[in-house]
């Protein structure tokens, strides 16, 4: 390792920031045990208070797990998936580029009447039926959670038995599989959202994590909204990127 660089961005900030590149590009691993606190933080150039600053942080996030008396570890979740921003792909198919085999855990799958803020979403007229297939998940690799998705979708384009006892997590490759419907875009909004209580448990994180917000509407061919999801995941975890051309 390497000590830090002295700028205007706070050390604890650095500290954080440089540990979790050492897990993007593979030096660090899953399950592999940082040095010692007083060793961690001679290497990196930095106080031991600043050094618990970063950990704490990277722990409130996740990334990583301390065990009293033990030691301080990387978490086996701590893994990163990169995706272009351009492109529409499920999380099974990410996972399946990197080796990995995702598990739905905590699955909720009901048909119901569309709330108020649903029919605004999913755009339905006020002549249209208002019954929707919600399908409510948590997305796990190795049993550690990482990602929790919602989806809420008419039932005039999907239902419970479409889904199939195999279902993988994945409502949009549902759809690429189904006769009649045809995905073409996804307008996202991307945010920041604190966890509460709730998604707390789900994800097994702290309350008040930061967790990165996706909220999506999936297009077809007709212009019509197939698909509202939200979906929240453990910071750390995912890097997206975009592809913008110079306008000459």
């Amino acid at each position: 390792m390497q000590q830090l660089k002295i700028d205007k961005t706070p050390l604890s900030l650095q500290a954080r920031q440089y540990l979790l590149g050492l897990i993007e590009d593979g030096t660090l691993e899953p399950g592999e045990q940082l040095p010692a606190e007083a060793d961690l933080a001679t290497q990196l150039g930095i106080s031991r208070p600043t050094l618990r600053e970063a950990l704490h942080n990277l722990e409130r996030e996740g990334i990583i797990i301390r065990r009293h008396g033990v030691g301080t570890f990387i978490s086996r979740r701590a893994l990163v998936f990169e995706s272009g921003l351009e492109v529409l792909e499920s999380l099974d198919r990410q996972a399946q580029r990197l080796g990995l085999d995702t598990e739905v855990v905590q699955l909720t799958v009901s048909e119901r009447t569309a709330t108020e803020e649903e029919r605004e979403m999913l755009r339905l007229t006020d002549d249209a039926p208002g019954g929707v297939l919600d399908v409510d998940r948590v997305i796990a690799i190795e049993g550690e959670p990482f990602a929790y998705l919602k989806d809420v979708v008419p039932q005039a384009y999907l239902r419970r038995k479409d889904l199939g006892e195999q279902f993988a997590g994945s409502v949009l490759d549902i759809f690429l599989h189904l006769d009649g419907v045809s995905p073409v875009v996804s307008r996202t909004q991307i945010g920041a959202e604190e966890a509460d209580a709730q998604l707390a448990a789900r994800l097994g994180v702290p309350k008040g994590t930061a967790l990165l917000k996706l909220e999506g509407q999936l297009y077809g061919r007709d212009e019509k909204v197939l698909d509202y999801s939200i979906s929240y995941f453990i910071p750390g975890h995912f890097k997206f990127y975009v592809t913008r051309r110079v306008n000459i």
